[in-house]
């Protein structure tokens, strides 16, 4: 087996602790080439960072209060984070990172799936998410996995997944199945 196959297989998640802050600050740094575009003077760009992160982290606590923040890891090396929100209903993706290192390995693909299949083992009705449309990368992602846009704006696309009900996959299986078979001879 591949090692990336064989690191896919391993990739799990644990629930964050306080320890995590510098990984998860790291993941947020990752994603600022706008902020490093500006040129400001390494100390200046840091406290920016530092206070997009703080802003951000309070923004999700306001309106996702009872989110819960994974991180991904293959082995014991942290490689992503993921944090979901549950309304009891729907399972939103509110943020997904997966470190630079290690992207393009299918760790994204993975953590989604599985929060796809938490959602049909919990029995909500969707998972949803939002995604800027010029991370062309992550939007096909979405849409390989069934994702469909709901509202497209600019800046943000939002997207819905549905979840197949498990009597529906059997009775389209057994509809399949019980099909009259005809050959010409």
């Amino acid at each position: 087996m591949p090692a990336e196959a064989n690191a896919l297989l391993s990739l799990h998640t644990r629930s964050s602790n306080p320890q995590d802050v510098p990984f998860l600050r790291s993941l947020f740094a990752s994603r600022c080439d706008h902020l490093r575009a500006l040129g400001l003077p390494p100390p200046a760009l840091q406290a920016l960072i530092d206070q997009q992160y703080a802003c951000r982290e309070a923004d999700y606590l306001r309106r996702f209060p009872e989110a819960q923040t994974r991180i991904a890891l293959v082995g014991d090396e942290c490689v992503g984070s993921l944090v979901v929100h549950d309304d009891d209903t729907t399972l939103h993706i509110v943020d997904l990172v997966v470190a630079p290192a290690v992207r393009g390995r299918g760790h994204g693909r993975t953590l989604v799936q599985q929060v796809q299949s938490q959602a049909r083992a919990v029995g909500r009705q969707a998972v949803t998410l939002s995604v800027d449309p010029m991370n062309q990368s992550a939007l096909r992602l979405y849409l390989a996995l069934g994702f469909q846009a709901t509202d497209k704006q600019p800046v943000q696309w939002r997207m819905l997944w549905r979840p197949c009900p498990r009597d529906a996959r059997e009775d389209a299986r057994a509809d399949i199945l019980s099909l009259p078979t005809t050959t010409k001879g």
